[in-house]
């Protein structure tokens, strides 16, 4: 046991509400039970962790139409953490779509999404902490170029462009409405921490392009996406999107204060060419000595000059491995922090577990993976594991030993993309 000054310590439910297909939903707050019970939130407390990312979703508050919402669920729990001790960073939008009446590509998305976020700041005007949308590069991708969520649309770059475009525009948006009610309110963009490497030299434009990719939210959102940067080319000339519409964003940046970096296995992904060009989904090599982030977490500072927080650290696992891959992350932040690199958060993730992540929630198989908590479903009440004591033991400013035996990452060389 070593006492070092650690960051602050979050632990967060996986509140994942996608929207599969055009009318079917997968809703990780029901699955996990965190839904239904409200001990959950003692649970949490009993961490002795500083702040929880939570969720006051659009799709859970205002489902049926924009201007009828029920607060009353979001309310209860948020007061009762903040009677804890606990801060939330209250998420708006998490791997959704929106509710039915918009999606990604609706060109009205940007407006829906600011006036509800308005309406919450109203609603809960002592919260200071905000992620209006979880993910937004990796929900684009996923709805829009994998065909996994709605809308289903598969290598589109049509689709994809006016999704992340949205997604910009409502997080700039819903950040001008959120200060107008809370001056001081702080803003958290998270992302998945990616690296690639080209098998050989036909994908390495493909591999340099999904490079860049990678900060695309942050940059649309800090305003750097004029003409000469190669995203703008590509979201004009292969997205359609009309130039006007990035210089609007470039002339009224909204920068996150904070970069959450989300960082698992196959985060580090090996692209072999498919005879397709980009169409490629390659294979995700996973061998023992590429699993560092501390080069990705160097590259992103000096890419885009924000202080980050480990904002998701989770992996697939028996308990002992889950806890050896949080410390074994959290050494990869202390690290580069030590280097000078701001890193001011450590985030324990799926406090509660996740059901179907396996099949990113396309399969309604219910297999369950345990988080800091057992993921217990709506009918069991969550039972602590190995992670909850080394959550705890940090959020105390003491980092525990890790289990020694190597872990799955550290034994199996390739996994699938």
């Amino acid at each position: 046991m070593r006492n070092l000054a650690v960051p602050e310590i979050w632990a967060s439910p996986e509140p994942t509400v996608a929207r599969v297909d055009r009318m079917r939903t997968r809703d990780q707050l029901r699955d996990t039970g965190h839904e239904a019970r409200e001990s959950d939130v003692e649970l949490l407390a009993g961490l002795g962790v500083r702040a929880t990312r939570y969720p006051v979703l659009w799709e859970k508050v205002a489902p049926q139409h924009p201007d009828v919402r029920d607060y009353g669920w979001a309310a209860r729990r948020l007061h009762a953490l903040a009677e804890r001790g606990v801060e939330p960073i209250v998420t708006l939008l998490h791997h959704g779509s929106g509710p039915f009446y918009t999606e990604l590509t609706d060109p009205n998305l940007p407006r829906l999404f600011a006036d509800y976020a308005a309406a919450t700041a109203r609603r809960f005007p002592w919260i200071k902490r905000w992620t209006p949308i979880n993910e937004p590069l990796t929900t684009a991708r996923f709805a829009t170029l994998y065909a996994v969520w709605y809308p289903n649309a598969f290598f589109d770059d049509a689709a994809f462009a006016r999704a992340i475009v949205n997604e910009a525009q409502a997080i700039a948006l819903a950040t001008e409405r959120i200060r107008e009610v809370i001056p001081d309110a702080a803003f958290l963009l998270t992302e998945d921490l990616q690296s690639f490497t080209a098998a050989d030299e036909r994908v390495e434009a493909y591999v340099a392009h999904k490079r860049e990719r990678m900060y695309l939210s942050c940059e649309l959102l800090q305003g750097r996406i004029v003409d000469g940067h190669p995203m703008h080319r590509y979201l004009v000339e292969r997205g359609g999107i009309a130039p006007c519409e990035l210089a609007r964003l470039a002339r009224r940046p909204q920068p996150p204060d904070l970069m959450g970096w989300n960082y698992y296995p196959n985060s580090e992904r090996w692209i072999e060419s498919d005879g397709e060009g980009h169409r490629n989904l390659g294979i995700v090599d996973v061998a023992p000595e590429r699993m560092d982030m501390r080069p990705l977490l160097r590259d992103a500072h000096e890419r885009l000059r924000l202080p980050f927080a480990l904002s998701e650290v989770h992996v697939l696992g028996n308990e002992r491995e889950r806890a050896r891959w949080m410390l074994q992350r959290l050494a990869d932040a202390l690290a580069v922090r030590a280097e000078g690199v701001p890193m001011v958060a450590f985030g324990a993730w799926a406090a509660f577990g996740m059901v179907d992540w396996v099949s990113l929630l396309r399969r309604d198989e219910r297999v369950c993976e345990d988080g800091v908590f057992t993921c217990a479903g709506p009918h069991r009440q969550p039972a602590r594991t190995l992670v909850a004591h080394v959550v705890q033991e940090l959020a105390a400013g003491r980092i525990p030993s890790a289990p020694p035996e190597p872990a799955w990452w550290e034994r199996d060389r390739t996994a699938v993309a």
